[in-house]
């Protein structure tokens, strides 16, 4: 009797065993991995349109569909982007299939070069066609690096000025330009040529004084670029226009030039990189006896040369702005 009961409990015993596996269901997974970062080119004219691969994997034995998300999805730009997937926003997996998928990422232009982040969301909807018994999702973040480019300008774009320096004193004059930063980072800014000017003046015992030679410029910024030009000894006017009351005259006829000093860096671009401004500066070395007494522009001693020159001078300035 013993036996047959033992014998009845083995056979029940195996005969519910895989009837109790057959109930058991798997829980629905899904495995997305994407790139780490994606970067843009944002500078007036440039492709602001970048493409991120990501890998969608179904790690079940059965068939899943798939719902994509993004945070910068919607009609309305986040941050200065927006996303979308071109091949759609529900895929199907079969068991164990991986496929890549495509997030298309659009960038404004001239956005600043602050990183961003884009998170893609996976969701498991449906599995082995009947809705998940839980949730099954997968979250990536991808950030979004903007690469600098320079764009600067420097104003005014053609400068005149008039030095009147009594012979024996001493002469110190500034002039100053703007340097408006358009681009969309900081940049270090500085001089790239002034060579010409500085050894010119040295000819004549003049000296320029620079500030400071480079500059960090803000996104947006506009920084008030100067120098000296001066003297602390007796000018050599030898070679110089001498009128017949003994004033003497030099036109100086130069560009200073700004650059971007760190560009070479890795990932530069130069959109508009150099900035430069037409100078011309007239220096009229006065006699020593001469004593202003009135408030006319003029330079004293010209006499009946006086207008010519004037129509001459003005002649020449209005020449230089049209070449510029």
């Amino acid at each position: 009797m013993k036996k047959v009961v033992i014998t009845l409990l083995v056979f029940f015993t195996l005969a519910m065993f895989p009837t109790n596996v057959q109930a058991q269901v798997a829980t629905p997974a899904v495995d997305l991995q994407c790139e780490g970062q994606v970067s843009f080119d944002v500078y007036p004219g440039a492709n602001t349109t970048s493409i991120m691969n990501c890998t969608l994997i179904n790690p079940n034995t059965y068939n899943e569909t798939i719902e994509l998300e993004n945070s910068l999805s919607g009609d309305i730009h986040v941050d200065g982007f927006y996303a979308t997937f071109p091949d759609g926003d529900v895929i199907n997996l079969t068991a164990n299939e991986e496929k890549v998928i495509t997030v298309k990422i659009v960038a404004l232009n001239e956005l600043s070069i602050t990183p961003r982040v884009i998170q893609i969301n996976a969701t498991v909807i449906e599995a082995d066609g009947s809705p998940p018994p839980n949730v099954a999702k997968s979250t990536n973040n991808c950030v979004l690096i903007i690469n600098a480019y320079d764009n600067y300008e420097v104003s005014p774009s053609f400068m005149f000025h008039q030095l009147d320096i009594v012979s024996a004193d001493p002469v110190g004059h500034q002039i100053t330009m703007s340097i408006v930063n358009n681009g969309n980072s900081a940049e270090r800014l500085g001089i790239g040529s002034m060579s010409d000017l500085i050894q010119e003046l040295d000819s004549y015992n003049m000296v320029v004084s620079i500030p400071a030679t480079n500059y960090i410029v803000n996104y947006s910024d506009t920084y008030l670029f100067n120098f000296s030009i001066g003297s602390n000894s007796e000018i050599n006017a030898s070679t110089w226009l001498e009128f017949d009351n003994g004033t003497r005259q030099i036109t100086i006829d130069t560009n200073i030039t700004i650059v971007n000093v760190e560009s070479g860096r890795g990932g530069y671009y130069c959109y508009e990189c150099n900035g430069s401004t037409n100078l011309i500066i007239q220096i009229n070395l006065l006699p020593f006896e001469y004593q202003s007494d009135d408030d006319s522009d003029s330079v004293p001693g010209f006499d009946g040369h006086l207008s010519m020159v004037s129509i001459i001078l003005a002649a020449f300035v209005i020449a230089q702005r049209n070449r510029y």
